[in-house]
């Protein structure tokens, strides 16, 4: 029941959305496509990719598929936000990946493709499944290139899918970040410690005069981003760090998609179609969600950080600011004397 709980509330935007779908032959209602065609699209318009690695002959891919893939929300969450393609590894055609040709190994019907064996680097595990975001042309590369190997059911898979596709991988390891994930959507304690944080209203916040005590950290999120949910609960609500945020910052949350007018160093900012218009200014002209913001004790912008941070980063971030080392050293020699780099 937990589990059903969690895909519910997780996929919560697209499964209420979901009409009925059909599964194809093999049991699956994820929308798959070739590699081409992924590539191709992403090239047009960029989403991540996952991709499924599989033989003819294994079980475990076919379970896969009438599985995890069979979930419906899942399928939809993945229909809508990435690029799925499947690869035959064992497959007969000349594929293109990267500008970079590659062929069968072989004419023997199990002999592996040249392309499974560089991206699952001589793993020939199936099912694999690849997980590709942030292609960067100036390197002709991915910036996240991530293998998991082996059979993945609904729960494995769900902190991956999060993982990807809102840009956690920036700060945080994926087995970091899983772990997170577990403690935030399946650990009740922490959920219940994350409610009694007194979080500021981002309105009440920047409408009111700030009383110059303390620095503040304004946490922007919204409601679908399910990276903020992970950061929310679990990194502020590190038992390590709690009590030292709690003394030297206002924790202040943001939800990007607020009408609100806030007032901002004198001027004011309306509520956007989408997002706030304050926004681009605490992100230093641009903004991701989640980010956090750090302003000094007058409500001057200190610092941006965007993506997911973890309970580890953020620590590192509050003591840098809360101990006011910025005013002296840089972050560089922050992490040296911290961690003892150099010594």
């Amino acid at each position: 029941m937990v589990h059903r709980l969690l895909l519910f509330f997780l996929f919560v935007g697209f499964s209420l959305r979901t009409t009925a779908q059909t599964p194809d032959a093999e049991g699956s209602l994820v929308k798959w496509m070739t590699l081409q065609e992924a590539l191709e699209k992403n090239s047009k318009q960029p989403r991540p990719i996952i991709l499924d690695f599989y033989t003819d002959w294994c079980g475990w891919c076919k379970h896969m598929m009438k599985t995890t893939y069979a979930n419906p929300g899942i399928a939809q969450y993945i229909n809508t936000n990435f690029y799925p393609a499947k690869f035959n590894a064992e497959g007969k055609d000349t594929i293109e990946f990267l500008g970079k040709k590659y062929l069968p190994s072989g004419p023997e019907p199990k002999a592996p493709h040249e392309l499974a064996v560089e991206l699952l680097k001589g793993q020939l595990m199936y099912p694999s499944t690849l997980f590709l975001n942030g292609f960067e042309p100036e390197k002709n590369a991915f910036r996240l290139n991530m293998l998991a190997p082996g059979y993945l059911d609904a729960q494995k898979i769900e902190p991956i899918l999060v993982y990807t596709l809102e840009n956690a991988f920036r700060n945080a390891s994926i087995d970091d970040f899983r772990d997170q994930y577990q403690k935030a959507f399946y650990d009740s304690t922490v959920e219940q410690t994350s409610r009694t944080l007194p979080w500021i209203d981002a309105r009440s916040f920047f409408n009111n005069p700030n009383d110059g005590k303390k620095k503040s950290l304004v946490f922007i999120n919204t409601e679908w981003c399910n990276s903020c949910k992970v950061m929310g609960r679990a990194s502020f609500s590190w038992d390590s760090l709690r009590t030292y945020l709690l003394d030297k910052f206002n924790l202040v949350g943001f939800n990007a998609e607020s009408k609100d007018t806030m007032l901002y160093q004198g001027k004011a900012y309306p509520g956007g179609k989408q997002f706030h218009s304050l926004l681009p200014v605490l992100g230093k002209n641009g903004f991701a969600i989640p980010m956090l913001c750090v302003l000094d004790e007058q409500g001057q912008l200190l610092d941006a950080i965007p993506s997911y941070v973890s309970p580890w980063f953020l620590r590192d971030i509050a003591h840098f600011y809360g101990d006011d080392f910025y005013r002296k050293g840089s972050w560089v020699e922050y992490q040296a004397v911290r961690y003892g780099k150099g010594q």
